[in-house]
């Protein structure tokens, strides 16, 4: 086997992997969209009950307001949410 040769297998591999890697994430990119699209409606969901849980002046354990900071960061910070709940969740809890 010459250095063309190999050359040659080396280039088909590299652009084999690339197709096959372009394909993979046209397969799991709006899986991963939906996933996180869900995800995000989840938390908004929790952070919903849980600001009228405060909002109507529920008993509400440390615990729970613990938990309820954590979704609200990741909400705010990792799924970039940033809409009605954002705005209740500053007028209710700042207050707290």
């Amino acid at each position: 086997m010459d250095i063309i040769d190999l050359i040659i297998k080396i280039s088909s591999l590299i652009i084999a992997v690339g197709v096959i890697l372009t394909n993979i994430n046209k397969i799991f990119t709006p899986i991963y969209k939906k996933i996180t699209d869900l995800e995000k409606n989840q938390c908004k969901n929790f952070l919903v009950d849980f600001l009228a849980r405060v909002e109507n002046n529920e008993k509400i354990t440390e615990c729970q307001k613990n938990r309820a900071y954590e979704m609200y960061d990741h909400y705010i910070n990792d799924l970039n949410g940033n809409s009605f709940i954002k705005d209740k969740w500053e007028r209710l809890m700042n207050n707290k």
